[in-house]
């Protein structure tokens, strides 16, 4: 009879799932106290729903016991309702759990029997404390106090002090700096050495503040610039019609716009003495070339003759010399093989000729489907990588 008492008395010190649901603190409810001067002293002992991720059934949360609040760190800031750099140092069962979470991470909805519960076996299972109803009891009274809680005038003067120390960064940085310049200089007017050092050095406060943020976001954009231009590329190389090069002045498709390959030549003169004498040899052949019309055009073919001539007859007299512009290796590649190749197809014609890949397959197929009885999809549902064709190879490799 007596170990039952003792149960009986050990199981009524024990809160119930009421008894921490009155003293679980809501999201905002920390948002409007966490300003206040009894906030650092309520908070600790008091409960919170933490959370802590998502499954695919919802977000998880955790209820926990706050430890106390840290606000060593005021560098660290995160937007609750106002801008705040505190945090709540929290338990799930026993000290070693100890971990420090933004007050925006903590719940607005109070905590459910099964996350009770789930509290109650973490804290027996690693032998952490367990409050008793006189601690709830406490805390309780202590919650419902602050509705008459009065503001002495030190309290007052603290609460201001932490409001001024506090960083305070406005929406419009622009708009605020403007404001603090003109505030500057009626400052310098009225000689107010205070004002003019606490308006300086707010205005470098901004200025740091602002810094960071123009960088991220100059990196942002100009990571998302570069990426939508790889794609755009790509999209171009593989929408643009290939350019037959090859195709002259009036055959069908000749584009007389399209780029073509050219080689350029420098002409100088050797002898100083000659210049004359070589601008009459250029007007000479010019005039007399052939096929030439009387506003002074030839055609290609007439122009390639008299060009290669006019330059063995000043080469031998020694007045112009021809050098060949230096060129790269592509260029260099495309000189060397400027030939026809010819190529035959007749030895895949014992293969089935075009259609032998397709027939081959289909032939295997259907003798699979007939010996195993299972049909063989056409398409295996993989989604493969995208190709190019020759053309865009070569324009990506600079040989178009």
């Amino acid at each position: 009879m007596a170990d039952s008492d003792d149960d009986k008395t050990s199981e009524s010190k024990v809160p119930t799932y009421e008894d921490i649901r009155e003293i679980t603190i809501r999201r905002s409810k920390l948002a409007k106290w966490f300003m206040e001067p009894f906030f650092d002293e309520l908070i600790v002992g008091c409960f919170v729903r933490v959370g802590i991720g998502k499954s695919r059934s919802g977000p998880i949360y955790r209820l926990c016991v706050v430890r106390n609040v840290d606000a060593t760190d005021p560098d660290k800031q995160y937007k609750l309702d106002k801008t705040t750099y505190k945090y709540l140092n929290v338990v799930w069962g026993n000290e070693t759990s100890a971990a420090r979470w933004q007050m925006a991470m903590i719940s607005d909805s109070p905590p459910t029997k099964e996350e009770f519960d789930q509290w109650v076996r973490e804290v027996e299972r690693s032998g952490g404390h367990m409050p008793t109803k006189q601690e709830v009891l406490e805390k309780k009274e202590a919650i419902q106090k602050t509705n008459s809680f009065v503001y002495s005038a030190a309290t007052v003067k603290q609460m201001l002090q932490e409001k001024k120390s506090a960083t305070w960064r406005p929406l419009n940085v622009a708009a605020e700096k403007d404001r603090l310049r003109r505030a500057l200089e009626v400052a310098k007017e009225n000689e107010d050495e205070t004002e003019v050092e606490r308006l300086k050095a707010r205005l470098q406060e901004l200025e740091a503040s602002r810094q960071p943020q123009e960088k991220d976001s100059k990196a942002v954009k100009l990571a998302e610039m570069n990426r939508r231009n790889r794609v755009e590329n790509f999209r171009n190389a593989s929408e643009l019609k290939p350019v037959n090069t090859s195709l002259k002045a009036g055959e069908a498709g000749y584009d007389p716009f399209s780029r073509r390959w050219t080689r350029s030549r420098n002409y100088y003169v050797a002898n100083s003495n000659g210049g004359e004498a070589a601008g009459e040899t250029n007007g000479d052949a010019t005039a007399a070339l052939p096929g030439s019309n009387g506003g002074g055009r030839v055609s290609a073919e007439a122009g390639e003759a008299a060009t290669a001539a006019a330059l063995q007859a000043a080469a031998g007299a020694g007045k112009l010399v021809d050098t060949i512009a230096p060129v790269d290796q592509g260029t260099e590649s495309n000189m060397l093989h400027n030939f026809e190749l010819p190529i035959s197809l007749a030895a895949l014609q014992k293969f089935g000729g075009p259609q032998g890949a397709q027939a081959g397959f289909m032939a295997r197929k259907q003798r699979i489907e007939a010996t195993l009885g299972v049909k063989v999809p056409e398409n295996d549902g993989r989604r493969h990588a995208l190709t190019l064709t020759v053309s865009d190879y070569k324009r990506r490799r600079g040989l178009l």
